[in-house]
């Protein structure tokens, strides 16, 4: 299978070298690699032909991830595009592994490995619920969970709040978040996964492309996206996995990835028809939940990162939707 892989890049030139000396032990030999470059570091300067086992082509681009992917993505020349952070690192065996599964499954459009963060000293894919009381708010302000639900509590209002949670499995909330609390078996389906470093079809890709309206670090991007692919979701896989280490060059702080990423969601909400089940008034109600987690933990930062959301929303001044009236793109939506 013919595979090109597509890494957006600015200012991260030591991480990005050290993705390309990870990619050139990888088992199964790619067609090509496109660095897509936005940054001033003098990438540009970089003898690539080091690498001896890939064929690394470098482009250009404006200050936008979402440019320099949807570039990327035109230019591959493979059918399969594995979509690739700067600043993750992989298993030799990795991309031969979904190409496997591909495999045994010709249905499937899209494929990744568990997406691991490093949290203290640990690699974590998923985050269980463990708390009763956050299983509950999380319920009632149908907010996003990523992990297991494992709490211990058991009286009848936990009970029928986890069997509503089986019942639906991994899905979108009434809000518009993710929800994954089955990550059982060889794989799962996720509606929203990370693209980081995910398989995707070149055809599905070029039918959702990346909404360039998004600001240039493509908060949300993935989202959008994924709501356009034929297939219901991102196959993950459990036999292998991405590491994710969050350069924190070129990366914005939590409040306004909070902020764009709201707004981004909501963007989504009035552009997607795959998303009309999904209610602007329910995606408020769970920023007010948030609202109200970030003030009960006295984080300033995020109480107004929250309140900015919401305010922004509801007097109709969300940049995203206004400048994708106008045609315009790239917009650096600012708290």
């Amino acid at each position: 299978m013919q595979v090109s892989i597509v890494i957006p890049t600015c200012n991260r030139k030591a991480r990005l070298l050290a993705l390309l000396n990870n990619l050139s032990h990888s088992s199964h030999a790619v067609e090509e690699v496109i660095i897509v470059d936005s940054g001033d570091d003098g990438l540009n300067l970089v003898d690539f032909s080091f690498f001896r086992t890939l064929n690394v082509r470098y482009v250009r681009t404006a200050k936008s991830v979402c440019i320099q992917r949807n570039v990327g993505i035109k230019q591959a020349s493979a059918p399969w595009i594995l979509l690739c952070d700067d600043d993750v690192e992989m298993p030799d065996d990795y991309v031969q592994k979904l190409i496997s599964h591909i495999d045994a499954f010709p249905g499937t459009g899209a494929v990744s490995g568990l997406w691991l963060q490093q949290e203290g000293r640990q690699w974590k894919a998923t985050y269980p619920e463990k708390s009763a009381t956050g299983l509950l708010w999380k319920y009632i302000f149908q907010l996003g969970i990523w992990g297991e639900i494992e709490c211990s509590a058991n009286n009848v209002v936990v009970r029928k709040v986890k069997r509503h949670y089986e019942r639906k499995g991994n899905h979108i909330s009434k809000a518009g978040w993710p929800v994954i609390t089955d990550f059982s078996g060889e794989y799962f389906t996720a509606v929203v996964y990370s693209l980081g470093c995910c398989l995707v079809k070149k055809e599905w890709l070029l039918r959702s492309p990346f909404d360039e309206v998004l600001d240039r670090h493509g908060i949300g991007d993935n989202y959008g996206v994924i709501m356009g692919f034929p297939g219901p979701g991102i196959r993950v896989l459990n036999n292998t996995c991405v590491y994710h280490h969050q350069e924190p060059a070129n990366r914005l702080q939590k409040p306004l990835q909070y902020y764009r990423r709201a707004l981004a969601l909501h963007y989504f909400i009035k552009t997607r028809p795959s998303l009309s089940q999904v209610k602007t008034r329910w995606l408020l109600w769970s920023l007010i939940g948030n609202l109200l987690r970030f003030t009960f933990s006295e984080s300033w930062m995020m109480i107004r990162a929250g309140f900015e959301s919401i305010w922004t929303i509801v007097s109709g001044q969300n940049p995203y939707c206004r400048a994708a009236k106008k045609g315009r793109t790239v917009v650096e939506a600012t708290l």
